[in-house]
């Protein structure tokens, strides 16, 4: 079935339900397809930064709380 003729058929289902539960699921499905994600939203040089840093976790190049404290101590010497 290609595009225009499922569309077609969605919309006789439609027409023809009384079911107000249904429809209102319908209803939800395709007003969060309208509704832009929040990761679409963002800069390009963003989402690649978050992806890098998800990259970097998973690949185990991280540091603890207790590392950057000790670091920044011998650094900055407080």
């Amino acid at each position: 079935m290609d595009v225009p003729a499922l569309k077609l058929d969605l919309v006789q289902k439609i027409l023809n339900t009384e079911n107000l539960l249904l429809l209102s699921k319908i209803n939800n499905i395709l007003q969060k397809e309208v509704e832009k994600d929040w990761w679409d939203q963002l800069p390009r040089e963003v989402q690649d930064s978050i992806l890098e840093g998800v990259k970097d976790i998973e690949d185990g190049n991280v540091f603890t709380h207790d590392q950057v404290i000790q670091e920044a101590k011998q650094k900055y010497g407080f």
